[in-house]
């Protein structure tokens, strides 16, 4: 029951971030967008697979926040978290990175995958996104962590993927995620959309999206954005 709860709540937090950060980008598809369907799509929805991966580390800080309240771990690490985000904040990604990489490897069960997620984060805004490709890797099949963390990393590894590497890269990415019934399945195939957008398959991005659609485990709001992105695909 515990985890259920744990699991609604992240999933709660994570939707409504994404749901803040892309209203303004629905917005700006409109009859530009719409006379060069697929490029003009891409270029109105980048931002979005940009900053995802930031707003999904940050639900992922309020779920371990919760957790640990819960489960009264110790403050400690909560400093040493706190302490290497400001580093990274002050713009110190290496020393920022290297904190976060010593809690990952001594925390508890909290504070260990999420370490790790932001050392990544701080990685990739150095400019290794390599390295975080490797930390995002380990994270996805340590069996001794949390669905949700490895869920997140593979998922915020295709979101890196879409601007560092190829769609298909991203596809084999995600796979499992995007199968009904998964962990964030529905953002997964938001982001397989997309990936065909990018390619210029509209057909396949429909499809997608539609199977999305139609979903009745979809959220609301993600659903509310397929929609909008369907009808300007469709140039509606």
């Amino acid at each position: 029951m515990l985890k259920f709860v744990r699991r609604f709540i992240l999933h709660r937090i994570l939707t409504a971030e994404l749901e803040f950060f892309v209203a303004d980008i629905f917005n700006e598809v409109d009859e530009d967008v719409r006379k060069d369907k697929s490029l003009a799509l891409w270029k109105a929805y980048g931002k979005y697979v940009i900053g995802a991966a930031v707003l999904i580390v940050v639900a992922t800080a309020s779920y371990v926040g919760w957790q640990n309240y819960v489960q009264n771990q110790s403050r400690t690490q909560g400093a040493e978290f706190e302490a290497a985000a400001a580093l990274v904040a002050d713009g110190k990604l290496g020393e920022g990175a290297a904190a976060f990489a010593g809690l990952a490897e001594s925390g508890n069960a909290g504070y260990r995958p999420l370490a790790a997620l932001r050392e990544a984060e701080a990685m990739i805004a150095a400019g290794e996104g390599e390295k975080a490709l490797i930390v995002y890797d380990q994270l996805a099949a340590d069996s001794g962590i949390d669905e949700e963390f490895s869920t997140l990393a593979n998922l915020l590894a295709g979101y890196y993927l879409m601007d560092a590497g190829t769609t298909s890269e991203v596809r084999d990415r995600i796979a499992p995620l995007t199968e009904p019934g998964s962990l964030f399945s529905a953002s997964a195939n938001e982001l397989l959309a997309l990936t065909y957008i990018k390619d210029g398959d509209t057909a396949q991005a429909k499809e997608v999206l539609a199977l999305v659609q139609n979903d009745a485990a979809t959220p609301d709001d993600v659903k509310s954005r397929v929609t909008q992105l369907l009808a300007a695909i469709e140039g509606k």
